[in-house]
């Protein structure tokens, strides 16, 4: 995953952003995870685990 691919959302921990596309928009690497801040097509800009996402 790399800044302005286009992604989509599959985390079933929140069913309200499940199924979102959107764009990546900022990468934090930590030890242990990945977090990607998306900007989704309806607007919301939101920090989510890599591992909730798919290359769209």
């Amino acid at each position: 995953m790399a800044v302005n691919d286009k992604i989509e959302i599959i985390s079933n921990s929140n069913p309200e952003i499940y199924g979102a596309v959107g764009t990546i928009v900022d990468i934090k690497d930590t030890d242990d995870r990945r977090d990607i801040r998306v900007k989704t097509e309806s607007g919301l800009d939101i920090w989510i685990d890599a591992d909730d996402a798919v290359i769209y």
